[in-house]
């Protein structure tokens, strides 16, 4: 297949399209054009702009979670992280170690457990000997595997994987599924696909509702901060998960200049197209009392902030599923970048018809609660 120039017009059909150029999408494209796939890849501004939801300088990656389920995708995503790695030549995930605290530790223990995934649990002493730059005021279950996630990079990865195929600047107006094709009209023409995929992020819903796919999606807008060492740092600092409502964590930034803070669904929902990107103060101030409490050498005025979205599910769990001839992925709900080579992978497979090796009944838009 003769790939096209960067720049080149939109073609007016390809055998596969991909709408946005978030981490979802990118990584679906990789998988189709490895597989020697034509895909057309769509994004309504560029690759990494502030106001989609993969933006930013890095990401968590653990197995840790309360769903062994999640347990397990998180350590098939492992795998698929170091072959993206290896093809393109990036250092995309650094192995840091995680320490959680909070309520209900013996449950991710026992999930962790049950999918055969390390973990041990530690007094806040050893937390102390090992990351002393870490108040956890009590025990912690630590998981060697977690680390950070170089996210700027893995879209550079991405990006290089699908080099022709990206048309950047092109917003998808409709999708229309008459059960033959797939038609994607866009403010630059229309293409006609045999099967679209669209991880739209935030604009999933409205999309996929013309297309005649009715999800409850919502959007939140969140925001986190970066924090700098008061004074050097010799010791590592690992990724920290406070559990509560809603949850803090932390990690250290691919650069290990700052310390990324945020709080999990800490934002008010909204509508991505009427959202004002400029930081909270007021939310500022809640992510440098955090600092104050869990990393006392940190200086608790931040150095810069950002906002970005949550494209959210009601359960917050992911929606990967196919209707007709159109596929799609959404819900990420803030977690799903650790499980973004593996997401393209499971899309690329529905979108070829294709039965994913790991079963994704349990993510289909026909649970309760999904359609509307």
């Amino acid at each position: 297949m003769d790939m096209a120039a960067p720049g080149s017009p939109l073609p007016s059909e390809s055998e596969f399209v991909v709408v946005g150029a978030g981490l979802l999408g990118l990584s679906t494209a990789w998988h189709l054009a490895r597989r020697g796939r034509e895909v057309a890849v769509l994004e309504r501004a560029t690759i990494g702009h502030c106001g989609g939801g993969s933006h930013g300088s890095c990401r968590i990656f653990r197995l840790g979670y309360d769903d062994p389920r999640y347990v397990e995708l998180a350590t098939l995503a492992l795998p698929l992280w170091r072959e993206l790695e290896t093809e393109t030549g990036s250092d995309l995930l650094t192995t840091t170690g995680q320490v959680t605290f909070g309520p209900g530790l013996d449950r991710l223990q026992a999930a962790l457990r049950q999918a055969g995934a390390p973990a041990e649990m530690w007094t806040d002493a050893e937390v102390a000997g090992c990351f002393p730059e870490v108040t956890a005021g009590g025990p912690v279950l630590f998981e060697p595997s977690s680390g950070v996630i170089h996210a700027e990079g893995t879209l550079r990865a991405l990006r290089f994987g699908v080099e022709g195929r990206l048309h950047e600047s092109v917003q998808v107006l409709d999708i229309h599924d008459d059960g033959r094709a797939v038609k994607v009209v866009t403010d630059a023409g229309v293409l006609t696909a045999s099967v679209t995929v669209c991880c739209a992020g935030p604009w999933s819903g409205p999309l996929l509702a013309g297309a005649g796919i009715g999800l409850n999606l919502s959007t939140s807008l969140e925001q986190v901060a970066y924090f700098a060492a008061a004074h050097p740092i010799s010791t590592p600092m690992p990724v920290i998960v406070e559990r509560g409502q809603p949850m803090l964590y932390g990690l250290p930034t691919p650069d290990r200049r700052a310390f990324k803070v945020g709080r999990h669904h800490g934002g008010p929902p909204l509508s991505p197209d009427e959202a004002d990107l400029a930081p909270d103060p007021a939310e500022d101030r809640r992510l440098a009392a955090g600092v104050n409490r869990l990393l006392p050498g940190f200086d608790p005025c931040p150095v810069r902030s950002e906002r970005c979205f949550y494209d959210n599910s009601p359960d917050e769990d992911f929606v990967i599923d196919r209707v007709g001839r159109v596929t799609f992925g959404a819900g990420t709900s803030g977690h799903g970048f650790k499980f973004g080579p593996l997401l393209g992978e499971l899309l690329a497979d529905l979108a070829e018809g294709r039965t994913p090796r790991s079963p994704t009944t349990w993510l289909n838009s026909s649970r309760p609660g999904i359609r509307i």
